[in-house]
C-alpha cells in the first residue's frame, strides 16, 4: 500500500471520527437542554408551593383577626379591625403571591433560555465536527497534490 493511500485511509478515518465528536457533543447539549427545562420546571413548582404556604399563613392571620374581634368588643366591619385585615395581613400577602408568580414565570423563562442556549452550542459543536472533517480532508488533498513536486518559490515574482 502507498504512502498516499495510507495517508488517504487515515485522512478518512480521522475526519469520520470529528463529525461523530460533533455529534456526540450536540447530542450531550440536547440531554444538557432536557436537563435545564426540567430544572426550570422544578424551580417554579417550588416557587408555587411558597404561594401555596403564602396563602396559608395569610388564612390563619386572618383567622386569628377574625376570631379574636369578639372578644375586643368591636364590630367585624370597624375601622381598627379591618384595617389590621388588610394593611398587616392582606397587602404583604398579595405583595408574596405576585413574587412567587414573578419567581416562578422567572424560573420558566431563564430555563428556557438556558436550553435553547444549550441547543445552539450542540448545534455548533456538530458543524464544528463537519468543518474539522472538511479541513482534514482538504489539507491532506493539498499535501497529496504536492507530493513529488519542487517546492515553489514564495516570492513574488517581478
Amino acid at each position: 500500500m502507498s504512502f498516499m493511500a495510507v495517508a488517504a485511509i487515515s485522512s478518512g478515518i480521522s475526519a469520520m471520527a470529528q463529525i461523530k465528536a460533533g455529534s456526540l457533543a450536540k447530542q450531550q447539549y440536547e440531554d444538557k437542554a432536557r436537563r435545564e427545562k426540567l430544572q426550570a420546571s422544578i424551580d417554579a413548582l417550588n416557587a408555587k408551593k411558597r404561594g401555596v404556604e403564602a396563602i396559608r399563613r395569610t388564612n390563619a392571620s386572618l383567622a386569628s383577626i377574625i376570631a379574636g374581634t369578639p372578644r375586643s368588643g368591636v364590630r367585624m366591619g370597624a375601622g381598627t379591625v379591618a384595617d389590621r385585615g388588610i394593611f398587616m395581613v392582606m397587602k404583604p400577602a398579595a405583595e408574596d403571591l405576585r413574587n412567587v408568580a414573578f419567581n416562578a414565570n422567572m424560573a420558566l423563562a431563564g430555563g428556557v433560555m438556558r436550553a435553547e442556549d444549550a441547543r445552539a452550542a450542540g448545534q455548533y459543536a456538530q458543524l464544528q465536527g463537519f468543518i474539522g472533517a472538511l479541513s482534514t480532508i482538504g489539507s491532506t488533498a493539498m499535501s497529496m497534490n504536492s507530493i513529488g513536486k519542487a517546492p515553489g518559490s514564495v516570492a513574488p515574482r517581478l
